[in-house]
Formats: structure tokens, sequence, C-alpha cells
């Protein structure tokens, strides 16, 4: 169809060229206009049909895989794009997950069997209105700007696979052409489709959440060696945020400072297994209250019961990253002792060792670190004006 566009555009441009010349020659004019007029009326030609172009071209689908390409939105001119050849995205669809959830897979020309994927991208999903609202536009999010915000990261697209949970069927029925119409540069995509998710509020709905949280992952993770937890309205993240986890993963802590813990203390802190970045709301300078440095929620409920029979029953109150981190460099990090879920970076072996989403009677920020510790792995948050942006609604 696209090629068949330009055509038709190519042969309209071309016809009202020459009756524009036939009309000009009329006039008597010199035969050295002719020749200026010649060449830019051929320029604004050629520049009409480059800006309609697009390096897609239309394919049928086969029986087993369903796949076809067309112009969309994105044309990033990231330079991996014009080093991998064209190949259809491929779609399979599998139910044997179990009766209630339903995983689609997308394989996209980026996929490389012999480089596979060393990130994994998770987000967790209601539906199309889970991605938030842009407070600039007014406009409701979608999955298309999520997808926008990672290709800002500028990773090579074959080191990045998605996994995606959503209960509805809508959304599910909307990202397919989505995915498969675009060049999308993550070498594969995973849909979990969970039509009995519950997503309610309380206690309930904190532990059908850790439940999903954790279905999520253990459906989606392969051999990726980093996985990063997005909550789906986070609208802006730094570009080279995930360079940057990369960075403090691989290098010993002792490379960094960490701002809130003694030099003696240091010598003792745990290898870093997970770490969170600041976030803002334009309501909340501080939308990761949830990371902290301290006491947990539990002992913090312990100490307000027995306060009068002792009232130094609690050394320290929790301190909350936006004042762990004032006054510190891009390169520091500081020691937590709980995180949220805004954006998340898990190294992946913590997951193969037996991490998951806490639930029960710890609430995620309190048990993630409690039980990342067990394993012998720290949590740490990124010191200076590392932020990331919560959408409005």
């Amino acid at each position: 169809m696209f090629s068949l566009l330009v055509v038709g555009m190519s042969i309209l441009a071309s016809f009202l060229f020459l009756v524009a010349a036939l009309w000009i020659k009329s006039l008597n004019l010199s035969k050295s206009f002719y020749w200026r007029l010649f060449v830019i009326g051929l320029g604004c030609f050629l520049v009409v049909l480059t800006s309609c172009g697009h390096p897609f071209y239309a394919s049928s689908p086969d029986l087993r895989f369903i796949g076809v390409t067309k112009s969309g939105p994105y044309r990033d001119p990231a330079k991996f794009r014009a080093q991998v050849p064209y190949r259809k995205t491929q779609l399979q669809v599998d139910q044997a997950t179990g009766a209630k959830l339903e995983k689609h897979s997308f394989i996209t020309k980026y996929h490389d069997p012999a480089q596979l994927p060393s990130t994994l991208i998770l987000v967790q999903t209601r539906d199309d209105r889970s991605w938030g609202r842009s407070r600039e536009s007014g406009i409701n999010r979608r999955l298309e700007d999520f997808l926008d915000m990672i290709s800002r990261q500028r990773l090579d697209p074959k080191d990045i696979s998605l996994g995606l949970l959503t209960s509805s069927a809508a959304a599910v029925e909307r990202y397919t052409p989505l995915l498969l119409n675009n060049d999308i540069p993550i070498a594969s995509i995973q849909i979990v489709f969970a039509p009995n998710a519950n997503f309610a509020v309380g206690p309930e709905g904190l532990k059908e959440l850790a439940n999903l949280r954790n279905t999520l992952t253990t459906e989606t993770l392969k051999g990726e060696d980093h996985v990063v937890w997005v909550e789906p309205d986070i609208s802006v993240m730094p570009e080279g945020l995930f360079n940057r986890f990369y960075e403090i993963s691989k290098a010993p802590l002792s490379d960094f400072d960490v701002a809130n813990v003694s030099d003696e203390e240091e010598r003792g802190l745990l290898p870093l297994g997970i770490a969170t970045v600041m976030c803002k709301q334009t309501k909340y300078s501080d939308l990761a209250r949830n990371a902290w440095s301290g006491p947990s929620r539990a002992e913090l409920k312990h100490a307000q019961e027995s306060y009068r029979q002792d009232p130094k029953s609690l050394k320290s109150w929790p301190i909350p990253m936006s004042h762990l981190i004032e006054k510190t460099s891009n390169n520091a990090l500081v020691r937590l002792d709980g995180v949220g879920e805004t954006v998340l970076y898990i190294r992946a072996e913590l997951i193969r060792k037996g991490l998951r989403w806490p639930q029960g009677g710890k609430t995620d920020p309190d048990g993630f670190c409690s039980s990342a510790s067990q394993l012998g792995w720290g949590c740490y948050g990124l010191g200076g004006s590392w932020e990331t942006r919560h959408s409005e609604a």
C-alpha cells in the first residue's frame, strides 16, 4: 500500500511539473531561465518524494507467523536501524502458560540468536489508562510514549527485551498491530495477558499485585543479566540512566562515593543488587517516598507501640531519599533500606536465586531490600541530579 502511494504521488507530481513547464514555455522566456526553473523544480520534486520515504516495505503474512511492516511513528534515525537488514516482526501466541494467562511473543528484526538480550524491561498495566496523562498536553499517554522513552536511552536494540503484563483484551488488540507494523527498537516483546487479574486497592490488592509482578518476571526472564522495572506512568527518564545502572552494577562499590555511610561502614557494605533513582511529580518533590535509609515500617510501628515504656526504643528515624542525596555528586550512591518501585534496577542473578516481589506481612519497599540482604546483596540509590518524572494522573 505504501509503495503504491509513493508511485501515485510521483506520477501526480510529474504531471503537475509538466503542465507548469508547458505554460511557462508559452511565455517565450530565455533558455537559461528554463534550465534554472527545471533544476529548482526537480529539487522540489526530490524533496517531496524523499520526505515521504520510509525504509520499510510491505510483506504478506505467512501461516505460522503474522507479520507486516508499514510506516509508523518510529523514525528515530538511530544508527542501529540502518545497520540491521529488514525482517518482518513475528508473533507467536502461547497458551501453555495456563488457562488464566496467554503470552504473545513478538520477535523483531533485531533479535539475534547468537547475541541474546542482556536487559529485560518490565512494566505492568491494568489497561491503556495505566500509562498516565501528560500534564503539558493534557493527552493520555500510551504504549507508544513508553516505547519512545525507552528508545531515548539509545541502547542497541539487540540488547533489549520487554515484558508487559496487562489485564485488558482491548489493550492487547491495539498493541498487536502497533508492534507488528512498526520498527520497534527492541529485540523481543512479550505481552502476558492476564484477563482475571485483580488490581483492587487494599491488602488483598497489594498481595495480588505482588503475585502478578512475580508472574510477569517468571514468564519473561530468560538469560538476561539485568532487569529494569518501570512503572507505566513514568513519563521522563534521563538519557544514560540505563548505562548508569550497568556501570554501578559492574564496578566495585569502592569506585563510588556512598554518601550516607562512614569509611568504617563502607568496608562492610553489601554489593549492589538493587538500585533506584529519585522520582518527582509536580505535586510531590519526592515521589519515591518509599525509598529510604533507616528502620523499616515494622520497626517504626513497634517503636510507636513501645515508646511509652522505652523512649529510646528507636535509635533513628528513616531518612527519605530526597534528603539522602542532598549535596551529592552524580557519581555518588546512597545506601538504602527500602526502595519504591517507580524505576528499579535488579540484578537478574538475585531473581534466579529466589528474590520475589514480597507479599503478606511486609510491604514492597520493606521486603524487597530485606530479601535481597538475605541473599547477600544491598540496595542503593543514585545520587546527584539523576531523577525521573512521574505523569500527573
